[in-house]
């Protein structure tokens, strides 16, 4: 295995091919403990924790495992059409490393959104043999009654759909607005993760969502510190729960 330099390690984080990573150590932009370090054939032992480049610290994983609050009108393409990008709220080189996400969510939906550069990782998530549970919270237009509670659980027919969908788990809420007036709020479960499988199915039963947002995949919630468009790095508990 060959070595690892400080310029295999500076193209690993994405700042660019080997060659560019040569130039920008060459150019004294890259740190270690505060100082300059100009070689690019320094040799590591182990992979350093932080290096600073551009004089920003960094992380120097290679493995990438993301969770964002992903904000409306963003879409989750790296070839945005209407919106935003997710990719933009993320740092330019996470992109060059491979950054996917796991799943979507369309641009008028918000929540949960995992990203990862590892192939196995997204493909164990999406897999339907995992039966992964994504929870979304919605915000009907009219009242939900017990009988488009019945018919979601017992499943229901979509569109170009071969077989019923259904709610693996459904509970009603009760919240005020600020202006005192009662929304229509449900949190359902679903196994798959069909196009605009949500929105479909409460249309099939008569009702209308105006506003989703994604809560959980399987064991993994969103994490309600980081704000509307931030991210983290996912925890190791996290990415274990989901792989196992």
């Amino acid at each position: 295995m060959p070595a690892l330099t400080l310029e295999r390690l500076v193209a690993s984080m994405g700042f660019g091919s080997r060659k560019e990573a040569r130039a920008l150590i060459r150019a004294g932009m890259v740190e270690m403990d505060g100082n300059v370090v100009d070689d690019p054939f320094v040799e590591f032992k182990s992979r350093p924790e932080f290096i600073t480049v551009n004089g920003e610290e960094v992380t120097t994983v290679e493995k990438l495992y993301i969770m964002m609050d992903k904000p409306l009108d963003v879409e989750c393409s790296h070839n945005a059409r209407d919106h935003q990008s997710i990719y933009d709220l993320l740092p330019e080189r996470f992109t060059a490393m491979g950054l996917q996400s796991v799943g979507r969510l369309d641009a008028d939906s918000s929540g949960l959104i995992l990203l990862s550069n590892q192939g196995d990782f997204i493909h164990k998530v999406e897999s339907p043999k995992k039966g992964y549970l994504k929870k979304y919270r919605v915000e009907l237009a009219r009242p939900f009654t017990e009988e488009q509670k019945a018919e979601l659980l017992k499943g229901v027919m979509l569109k170009d759909e071969r077989r019923p969908v259904l709610a693996r788990e459904l509970s009603e809420e009760q919240v005020t607005a600020a202006d005192g007036t009662v929304q229509n709020t449900v949190v359902i479960s679903i196994g798959e993760g069909l196009y605009h499988q949500v929105r479909r199915m409460f249309a099939a039963v008569g009702n209308h969502v105006m506003t989703l947002s994604r809560e959980a995949i399987g064991p993994v919630t969103m994490d309600t510190t980081l704000g509307v468009g931030g991210w983290r790095f996912m925890t190791e508990e996290e990415v274990a729960s989901l792989t196992k």
